[in-house]
């Protein structure tokens, strides 16, 4: 009994130690918790004073665009006022070069305080999370390289004369119209499997309904549109250019839009330009042989060069490199769609931006022909496009029937001296996907539900 009072101090002592120790322990993790708050503070503070040095470091850089732009923008007004001799339209390269520096330049502070100001309520968040956004810095590069290579290109060719810059037939737009086609053909290539652009052999009856609709009743649709509606001579040609121009090369983003199926769009889009070397000149001369304000002629082969060029050549690049190597295919394809898609805005704005001065002088009688050549192309298209009674595949269609080559209908009219035709082939790119859009949402809301 006495050792046992004896060990009774002993475990008290221990008990006492466990407790002190207990305590030390309880500081000591009050003070790693401090520390590791301090630390949180002390790596917030990094962050946001590297979020104000980016913020800095763009107000920079867009002033610098801005200045350039400005500075441009004098310079070529110096050489008007003393009537130095450049070689060059100095109204195209003041347009082109000093108001797309300067707006870039606006896009990009706009957009740098907008993400400034978003960072940084995330960092003052008590939970902070990283959410992936956009690059900034990849965007504005993409947009100046295009917007020099727009300007420089032509700068190469010989005894070249620049039209004004807000035409459609500007060397400027053209080539920027070329490189978005291109690459968006290029990536199509590169993305989208040979199985895939190949599928609609696989649905022959899908395909021989596209071919009629596309091929053949969209042409004779204008061509009753035009014989009971007796538009003027402009809008006429206008509207044969676009039904002798399928295969667009903007099919599947369109298509993406209307919640169509891209695998059938690539697969048709892909037929249709092979088509239209052959199809294009046929519906030109058949119409020519209908309607005597058809004057206009087109050689094959500079039709064939065309499709070529812009998207059987790219198409057939990005295939090759898919074949050589998938995984490098695929990763050239995630940069080359951010390309295209950034370039891809950028051509819609400013081709919009033309089309404000464009649209409105074609008048209210060619707007209405427009919206009932769109209305009864998606009708006649959404009708021949079910295969399984599957909604997708008559978008796909409808979308395909009304949706036009413009930039081959262009290149028609530039190559025949027919730019009055312009306006009316500009209008139905514009007004035809606004026209096109209620027939899109109801499509999109019918496959959701």
């Amino acid at each position: 009994m006495s050792e046992l009072e004896n060990n009774i101090p002993n475990n008290n002592e221990l008990a006492l130690q466990r407790t002190d120790l207990a305590h030390t322990r309880t500081d000591l993790a009050v003070q790693r918790n401090v520390l590791a708050q301090t630390r949180t503070d002390l790596a917030r503070e990094r962050t946001r004073a590297a979020q104000e040095r980016t913020l800095m470091a763009w107000i920079r850089t867009s002033l610098s665009m801005i200045s350039f732009g400005f500075g441009i923008d004098r310079f070529f007004s110096y050489l008007n006022k003393t009537g130095s001799k450049t070689g060059i339209n100095t109204l195209t390269e003041e347009r082109v070069l000093g108001l797309s520096l300067m707006s870039l330049g606006i896009f990009a502070l706009a957009a740098s305080l907008v993400t400034h100001w978003r960072t940084l309520k995330n960092i003052e968040a008590e939970e902070y999370r990283y959410v992936p956004r956009w690059s900034q810095g990849f965007t504005v590069g993409i947009l100046l390289l295009f917007i020099a290579l727009a300007a420089f290109i032509p700068l190469l060719t010989v005894d070249f004369n620049l039209a004004e810059i807000f035409t459609l037939d500007s060397q400027v737009i053209q080539n920027l119209i070329a490189l978005n086609i291109f690459l968006i053909m290029l990536t199509m290539g590169v993305k989208i499997p040979l199985a895939d652009l190949v599928s609609l052999k696989n649905h022959p009856q899908f395909l021989g309904k596209s071919l009629l609709s596309v091929l053949v009743i969209f042409p004779l649709m204008v061509s009753v549109i035009l014989s009971v509606l007796n538009p003027g001579k402009n809008t006429a040609i206008a509207l044969i250019l676009l039904a002798a121009s399928p295969a667009p090369p903007l099919l599947t983003k369109r298509t993406i839009m209307s919640g169509g199926n891209v695998r059938f769009a690539a697969s048709l889009q892909v037929i249709l330009s092979l088509l239209a070397v052959i199809v294009t000149p046929l519906i030109l001369s058949l119409f020519s042989l209908i309607f005597s304000t058809n004057n206009e002629t087109i050689d094959s082969l500079l039709v064939a060069k065309q499709v070529a060029t812009v998207q059987l050549l790219p198409l057939s690049l990005g295939l090759l490199i898919r074949k050589l190597s998938a995984e490098l295919g695929e990763e050239i394809g995630d940069l080359l769609l951010n390309v295209a898609n950034t370039l891809f805005l950028f051509v819609l704005i400013f081709s919009l931006g033309i089309s404000l001065n464009l649209v409105p002088s074609v008048g209210w009688k060619t707007i209405v022909d427009i919206a009932l050549i769109v209305m009864l192309g998606l009708i006649i298209g959404h009708l021949l496009g079910g295969v399984d009674d599957k909604v997708e595949s008559r978008s796909t269609l409808a979308t395909a029937t009304i949706a036009r080559n413009v930039g081959l209908a262009l290149y028609i009219a530039i190559i025949n001296g027919a730019t009055n035709a312009i306006p009316g082939i500009a209008a139905y790119a514009v007004l035809g996907a606004i026209f096109a859009l209620p027939y899109n949402i109801w499509i999109k809301n019918k496959i959701n539900n």
